[in-house]
């Protein structure tokens, strides 16, 4: 390396090395123009690609994990449901599901559903995963269910209000007779 250039410069008395608080030793100097341009480049491009990271989710495995802050939304009461010959029914009095407008996760061994009562006569059923990444929707705030991983939103009728999520909830067959709502696939 040609260092002719810092003879006369102030830096080329700079001691080679100084010491940190922490005793780490520090360079004195990057030496040329392109050392400290190399340098920037490095430190930009490391900043850029954590902000990406941490955008995407931070790089997790799990798509259940919340990101980006959507995991602090009201979670859903939960009401487990009995599966008899491929139907899921559970008793609706004294829940969440008691009175119109109501919102509940049902979860039984056909699945995790989100379910709404519309009115005395009639309830909607739908997939508690999201589209976008198959996380379970747990949250439901300003009329809207929410996804906590990222925050795909859905209405009470399953459908995206808010992406990053493009698929609608899927919808599952279900009826209310005598506060006993049953649900099929």
């Amino acid at each position: 390396m040609d260092t002719r250039h810092l003879v006369d410069s102030p830096l080329a008395a700079a001691p080679a090395a100084a010491a940190d608080p922490l005793g780490i030793a520090v360079p004195a100097t990057l030496g040329t123009r392109r050392d400290f341009c190399v340098a920037a480049c490095q430190a930009l491009s490391l900043g850029a690609i954590a902000a990406t990271l941490q955008a995407c989710g931070g790089g997790s495995d799990n798509p259940n994990e919340p990101s980006g802050g959507f995991g602090n939304v009201p979670a859903l009461p939960s009401i487990p449901a009995t599966v008899a010959n491929g139907t899921a029914t559970v008793n609706v009095a004294g829940t969440a599901l008691a009175t119109n407008g109501g919102t509940a996760i049902v979860t039984s061994s056909l699945g995790t559903m989100l379910v709404v009562r519309n009115d005395a006569a009639t309830v909607s059923a739908f997939t508690a995963t999201c589209t976008h990444q198959q996380c379970t929707v747990t949250g439901f705030t300003e009329g809207v269910f929410q996804c906590p991983c990222h925050g795909s939103r859905y209405n009470t009728g399953g459908m995206v209000v808010r992406g990053p999520a493009t698929q609608n909830l899927r919808r599952f067959n279900a009826t209310i007779t005598n506060d006993v709502i049953s649900i099929t696939a």
